[in-house]
């Protein structure tokens, strides 16, 4: 099937989406005004600062972009909206909840409950609206930010949670902060460009599997299975995640994609990050496999966890964002759902 035309010409961006993305983008602002001399000032850790910067950054631009391609008078716009409006106050209870160690779990509740509600509002859709459509990545990308509150929520308890250590039950509240949420976000934006094709579908499936196969792979390691098997399941992921940051570059660089000079530059860089951050995880899983370690936890989360949340998450984010009201804009639901964009009411 030939990818739809793009019309040059920029389109009018329909107030409710305009007070959205602004909306974010000050959620966003304050969270890096915020963040930063909490950063400096409380000393959490790199681990943790990252979640914090997910949570405070990113999550309402990840928000901010679902919202401005659904039908604001939805239900699940509605629980969204109230999300986004209610994130802020939860990250900053959140950040006092792991420097108040015996109310930390009461101070988190609210952050758990957000996310509850996002991934309530993902579930509601998928079953509403089908698989079939690019949508339903983010839409998946809602449902593992639940998971992300769940494990967050164990590490404000400092639970061990199936007897894993501290610091990977709090690793595993930000893997699916940003691999959840963010990539999944971002990967149903790369999907979308290319209409109905069925491998760039095929690839955003294979993303989306792929989380859930490493999960599986790290807690069969931890309950004593051989670790060729978590390897595997690492190279298989990161491969998938390698070959959509090749479609998102695909349309960065492409003359005719319509996207602006500045996402271009954002999302070539996200590409290059997250090329890098996989390439560290598939060496590290390397070194799973042979029962010789060729990094350590700790390189991990200053190399790995930092390309992702800096390089690819935000950068990422900041370019499709940005896209907004140039030529090509964000989905609206009919794309979503599985539409061709030519057949969405309004559209060329």
């Amino acid at each position: 099937m030939s990818e739809p035309a793009i019309t040059h010409a920029p389109q009018p961006v329909p107030a409710s989406a305009s007070l959205i993305r602004g909306r974010a983008w000050l959620r966003a602002f304050a969270g890096i005004g915020i963040w930063l001399p909490a950063h400096l000032a409380l000393e959490p850790g790199w681990a943790l600062g990252l979640l914090w910067l997910g949570a405070l950054v990113h999550v309402p631009l990840a928000l901010g972009m679902i919202l401005t391609g659904q039908d604001r008078h939805s239900p699940t716009a509605r629980l969204l909206g109230f999300a986004a409006w209610a994130q802020l106050p939860a990250a900053l209870l959140l950040m006092v909840a792991f420097s108040a160690e015996p109310a930390g779990i009461w101070l988190a509740l609210p952050w758990i409950a957000l996310t509850g509600l996002c991934g309530a509002a993902g579930a509601w859709r998928l079953i509403a609206l089908g698989l079939r459509r690019a949508g339903a990545l983010a839409d998946w990308g809602l449902v593992l930010f639940t998971v992300s509150g769940a494990w967050t929520g164990a590490a404000a308890l400092r639970w061990q949670a199936f007897g894993f250590p501290e610091v990977i039950v709090l690793l595993a509240g930000v893997h699916q902060l940003y691999a959840g949420l963010v990539l999944q976000v971002v990967a149903w934006r790369v999907v979308a460009r290319f209409g109905e094709r069925r491998i760039p579908g095929a690839v955003g499936v294979c993303v989306s599997l792929g989380n859930l196969l490493v999960a599986a792979g790290i807690t069969a390691s931890h309950l004593g299975a051989p670790g060729w098997f978590e390897a595997c399941c690492a190279f298989f992921y990161a491969g998938c995640v390698i070959v959509l940051g090749w479609m998102q570059l695909y349309h960065a660089l492409r003359p005719g994609s319509g996207l602006p000079p500045a996402s271009r530059v954002l999302l070539v860089v996200a590409d290059l990050s997250l090329g890098t951050a996989m390439t560290l995880a598939i060496i590290f899983a390397w070194g799973v496999w042979r029962g010789y370690p060729t990094q350590t936890v700790p390189e991990m989360i200053v190399w790995h966890g930092t390309l992702n949340a800096f390089g690819f998450g935000l950068c990422a984010l900041v370019g499709w964002m940005l896209s907004v009201g140039s030529s090509i804009g964000v989905p609206a639901d009919g794309v979503a759902s599985g539409l061709r964009p030519e057949s969405r009411p309004g559209g060329p």
